[in-house]
């Protein structure tokens, strides 16, 4: 982020990469702050997880466990989902730096002497931090910016996967909540502490809701 701020700042090349540096470098800030305000709202997640972990231990019989397996396949879709474009954009980066030291057939004489001239091209617009390098400083810079870049898709894909997986099992929860309740008869002896247990849990679903908000609204907002 700071040597992208500094690309920014002083603008040694020319306004595009200055753009890329700034997108860059907001997208790094945004990760920054996503990640700091999951450590101040820790409290909420704590909670989540050991609600899950409780609604696992203690699952009762084979229905009510096949639906939170259902609902915890969603959550790892859509996790891998979002990590699959991520590394999708991952590779968009460094295919863009690979190409462009590639020589096209319909390039012109000209362009070919200038490709093997120009400087060599940056993952991320750094230019000004790393104006003049050797070849062996240039190999750290591109695992240096490849570790940056790796770092960065990671704590935005990771943030919304693990979202979509707590929603997911809270979804799962309620789905069972309904089955329960669907199954409650009136006719028994011992309907009023099922449906006084079924409250119960109601309750606490609708606290485990509260404090997924609680966890994410900050995060989502940012």
């Amino acid at each position: 982020m700071i040597s992208l701020s500094l690309e920014v700042i002083r603008h040694c090349k020319d306004y595009e990469d200055v753009l890329n540096a700034f997108l860059s470098a907001f997208s790094s800030v945004i990760s920054i702050s996503k990640l700091l305000l999951h450590r101040l709202n820790w409290r909420h997640k704590l909670i989540l997880v050991e609600s899950i972990v409780h609604d696992w231990t203690f699952v009762k019989d084979a229905s009510s466990r096949d639906i939170m397996l259902k609902y915890a396949r969603k959550g790892r879709l859509g996790a891998m989902v979002f990590l699959s474009l991520g590394c999708a954009s991952c590779v968009f980066l460094f295919s863009s730096l690979l190409l462009s030291d590639i020589k096209m057939p319909w390039d012109d004489e000209e362009e070919q002497i200038y490709n093997k001239t120009h400087e060599k091209k940056l993952l991320l617009a750094a230019y000004c931090v790393f104006s003049t390098y050797t070849s062996f400083a240039y190999g750290l810079v591109e695992i240096l910016q490849s570790l940056q870049i790796f770092v960065n898709c990671i704590s935005q894909c990771g943030n919304d996967g693990f979202f979509f997986t707590l929603t997911m099992h809270t979804c799962g929860q309620f789905e069972v909540l309904r089955m329960d309740f669907a199954a409650v008869s009136c006719e028994g002896l011992l309907y009023r502490a099922q449906l006084d247990n079924l409250l119960k849990r109601h309750h606490r679903l609708i606290r485990m809701a509260h404090h997924l908000k609680g966890a994410f609204d900050t995060v989502i907002l940012a």
